[in-house]
């Protein structure tokens, strides 16, 4: 029987097996939606999780870390399901709320969770976040691929699959928590006395910056690259497949020198690398707007981006380091919830423009307006005399 945390690290490994997320515009887009409502179902995960706080808080105060997990991942079973059943938009309305629902319930609850299983088995937790943070960067990346081929065999495989990950990720996390059940899910927001306090003002900056890069750059990864790939440049699915994952295989590399990087530039030096490589992919697909050119922007994207979390994680322990645990905890999902509104409205705004503006002129006016905002937050960030610079924590694929 595994130990503690090698069954967590599995639980993670088969809670982040997306093999759904690469293909989930074409999957809405071949059934025969508008590219407006195609956007619409998209941002509907994303509105949902940036709203969930008020549902998701009292559940999480009444479960323990390990019921509040479980829960999350049989949430976002249930939502996969309805995904792959048959029904018009308003069953995958319903179907991506519930998902992220859950995905609201499981993530960052997991993090505790892992923190009270090495305290319970004397191992260090950072050292065993890393682990499995690699190592989901790896399963969201083969899971991705096998879905975009997978799908040519049956359009709900994806689905399927990734709901029959996520109800095992359900049955492991119960088996590896037990034993815990007295301890409760970090469900509080920070109390206003945190919010009034010095530190506080560096976190709302660090979020600004988490909100923008990571928001718009998720919003082109679900939205925007898979319209240019599949609807414009007619690529087959294997190809398709495979450039989408490039975004995972450059964020995991990304994200594992995170840390050296902010050892040797500094925060804001880092995330100003951060800004430069994810422009860099812009202007790439302004300049090559073919598959080769959509290769290479999503690696530079990847790479851009896959930092950021563990950088701005790190960020936010430093600035609230004398605050307990819970409140760091609730201001990182503060940070989630900011995130999601911003990609939502991205998301919205993609529907809307890209049947209605020419091509080129949409992606150099995407460019100029993320690298106009993206400066204004690298400006507003924390100089290192306000805030030292912290090392990134370990990040998770998501």
């Amino acid at each position: 029987m595994l130990s503690g945390v090698r069954g967590f690290t599995a639980y993670r490994i088969l809670s982040r097996s997306y093999f759904h997320l690469t293909i989930l515009f074409v999957y809405f887009y071949d059934r025969q939606l508008s590219i407006p409502a195609v956007e619409a179902v998209l941002a509907v995960y994303g509105a949902a999780l940036a709203l969930a706080g008020p549902v998701v808080r009292p559940i999480a105060a009444r479960l323990s870390l390990t019921a509040t997990v479980g829960l999350g991942e049989a949430l976002k079973a249930l939502g996969l399901l309805l995904l792959a059943a048959p029904g018009g938009t308003p069953v995958a309305v319903v179907a991506q709320i519930i998902a992220a629902l859950g995905f609201s319930l499981a993530s960052g609850t997991d993090s505790a969770l892992l923190s009270e299983l090495c305290r319970r088995d004397g191992e260090d937790a950072r050292g065993w976040e890393s682990r499995s943070g690699s190592l989901t960067f790896i399963a969201a990346l083969i899971a991705g691929i096998a879905g975009a081929v997978l799908y040519q065999v049956g359009r709900e495989l994806p689905f399927i699959l990734s709901a029959v990950m996520s109800a095992l990720a359900a049955i492991v996390v119960v088996s590896v928590g037990r034993g815990l059940e007295h301890v409760a899910a970090p469900a509080g927001k920070p109390s206003q006395a945190a919010a009034g306090r010095a530190g506080f003002g560096p976190v709302l900056r660090w979020s600004a910056f988490y909100t923008v890069v990571r928001g718009s750059v998720l919003a082109l990864f679900i939205g925007f690259l898979p319209y240019l790939l599949y609807v414009r440049l007619h690529a087959s699915l294997p190809v398709f497949g495979l450039i989408l994952g490039s975004y995972t295989l450059s964020g995991y590399f990304s994200a594992r020198f995170a840390k050296p990087l902010v050892e040797r530039l500094g925060a804001r030096g880092t995330a100003v690398v951060s800004v430069g490589l994810t422009g860099l992919g812009l202007l790439v697909l302004l300049w090559q707007e073919n598959v080769a050119g959509a290769a290479v922007a999503t690696v530079a994207l990847g790479a851009g981006v896959g930092g950021v979390r563990p950088m701005v994680v790190g960020a936010v322990n430093a600035a609230l380091a004398d605050r307990p645990a819970l409140e760091r905890a609730a201001a990182l999902r503060g940070n989630e919830a900011r995130f999601a509104a911003f990609n939502t409205l991205l998301i919205l705004l993609a529907g809307v423009a890209l049947d209605r503006v020419p091509f080129s002129h949409l992606v150099a006016g995407i460019a100029a307006g993320y690298l106009a905002v993206a400066a204004i937050v690298l400006v507003a960030l924390p100089r290192p005399h306000a805030a030292a610079a912290p090392a990134a924590q370990p990040a998770t694929a998501s």
